[in-house]
């Protein structure tokens, strides 16, 4: 089953009549020129059935952090379900079915875009834009992947700012309209580079430990980490904590000490008298040199340059 069959009974319709609306505790945070942002967070102890129609094109982008969600055609009877910490991407021509909602808490965000507005999207540089905008461009349902894929922290991050929007009027608009291209692009980036072996089921647990390695490794950029030794600090086998750690937060364990040492550096060498080689030796860099290296790879200039 496509996921865009999931999508397009969780996010609203446009409408102003729309009576799935009215019937869930959903906030609008931003609606303007054929585009809606919104989310839903509460507690329900029993499961929600409603019926939507929509005739026109949409694309979707839904995130469920947590609850269950699935969705059922009303004339094929195919069946889909997201867990929590999933999200996916897709377009739909036209809809009529069912979908449910239940868990003791559900949180979802969604951002539902009319042809209007999706084709300021229309860009084809990666493999999964071109697929999936030709299917579009054929009037073909279709999802950018074939199953839903992990929320990773980078799209938690952005989420989060829209939530937290202060801005009004046209900088609000403005900012809005940033906020969703950019976690476009982040779900495509990510489905561009879906690992071959496919994902690990993580639970709730193995997340907490994740973000646990990940704090770790923030508090130790000073050290010489190795998997194994932040393996046995969280309780996480060697497997999981690298796969898992990709998959959750869209880089690499190594990347992301590395990533946590320069913006330490960075921040050193413009808050303070510090010199390069003095910053190099405290990261651990027996040269100079390589620090700089790593520096210019990391934010496409020299730290002499800062």
């Amino acid at each position: 089953m496509n996921e865009i069959d999931v999508l397009q009974q969780i996010c609203l319709n446009l409408n102003e009549g729309d009576k799935l609306k009215e019937k869930l505790p959903a906030e609008t945070l931003y609606e303007e020129d054929g585009t809606e942002v919104f989310t839903m967070k509460t507690h329900r102890h029993q499961e929600i059935i409603l019926r939507d129609y929509q005739e026109e094109p949409y694309l979707n982008m839904f995130f469920s952090f947590q609850g269950l969600s699935s969705s059922k055609h009303l004339y094929s009877g195919i069946e889909y379900s997201l867990t929590d910490n999933q999200h996916m991407v897709g377009y739909t021509p036209f809809f009529e079915g069912d979908y449910s909602l239940k868990g003791n808490m559900l949180e979802i965000f969604g951002v539902c875009m009319k042809e209007s507005y999706f084709q300021k999207l229309i860009v084809t540089d990666l493999a999964c834009l071109q697929q999936f905008w030709d299917n579009v461009q054929k009037g073909v349902e279709t999802g950018m992947t074939s199953h839903p894929m992990p929320i990773i922290w980078q799209q938690r991050s952005v989420i989060n700012e829209m939530l937290n929007c202060i801005y009004q009027g046209q900088m609000r608009k403005l900012y809005f309209e940033s906020k969703i291209t950019e976690l476009f692009f982040l779900q495509a980036e990510q489905a561009n580079n879906l690992p071959k072996e496919g994902f690990l089921l993580l639970k709730s647990s193995d997340r907490e430990k994740l973000n646990a390695a990940r704090q770790f490794i923030q508090h130790h950029i000073f050290e010489p980490l190795t998997i194994r030794k932040i393996s046995r600090e969280i309780g996480l086998n060697e497997f999981k904590l690298k796969k898992g750690f990709r998959q959750l937060f869209g880089t690499t364990v190594f990347d992301c000490l590395t990533q946590f040492r320069m913006d330490y550096a960075r921040q050193v060498l413009l808050d303070t008298s510090k010199t390069i080689s003095e910053v190099a030796y405290t990261l651990g860099y027996s040269d100079p040199y390589n620090f700089s290296k790593a520096f210019k790879k990391h934010f496409g200039f020299l730290p002499s340059k800062l």
